[in-house]
């Protein structure tokens, strides 16, 4: 039987939407300034990576259930909203994508599944990252382009590795802030 967590889903969800608005709403216009030879089918900062792969890493495959409705409600979002051309598949596509890094680099590093969610190598999960932002990229850009498009394929895949280490380092920075606020209090 399928068991999926209530409170889990409200934290992916939330977490993926907060990210994706900031990447939409702050991220995509200062790049349309700084950078406007970039075209905004990609992020060059995609926040949101770093979540999928987080969710993916510690839930496995249950975190790729609780992300596929918020992926499609930022897809309609952006498609219909921002007018940006996104393919209907591009969020099972980034989805499976991350599945298969993260399951990849589990799989060779010889790691079993998280019991305890805040025991994380920040490192191998990086790692993971990386090899599921190079497969979404692969995957997205054939989706696309009908072919491979290394243009493509390096936009995805920079903007998701670049989004996940600033992601990362908001959550080590908040984990640090936490501890340090629990250390005052006792």
């Amino acid at each position: 039987m399928l068991k999926l967590n209530l409170s889990l889903f409200v934290i992916v969800s939330v977490s993926y939407i907060a990210a994706f608005t900031v990447t939409n709403g702050f991220i995509l216009p200062l790049q349309k300034i700084l950078l406007s030879d970039v075209p905004v089918i990609f992020s060059v900062m995609f926040l949101p990576h770093g979540i999928r792969v987080l969710a993916i890493w510690l839930l496995g495959w249950r975190g790729a259930l609780y992300l596929i409705p918020p992926s499609y409600l930022m897809w309609a979002i952006s498609a219909f909203g921002d007018g940006i051309e996104l393919d209907v598949w591009s969020p099972l596509v980034s989805m499976a994508a991350v599945y298969a890094g993260v399951f990849l680099v589990r799989y060779i590093a010889g790691l079993p599944p998280q019991e305890n969610p805040l025991d994380v190598s920040w490192r191998q999960c990086l790692l993971a990252g990386l090899v599921a932002s190079l497969f979404n990229g692969f995957a997205l850009s054939i989706l696309i382009a009908g072919d491979v498009d290394w243009y493509l394929m390096a936009g995805y895949s920079l903007g998701d590795v670049i989004g996940q280490i600033v992601m990362m380092l908001l959550l080590i920075l908040i984990m640090r802030v936490g501890r340090i606020a629990n250390s005052l209090s006792q």
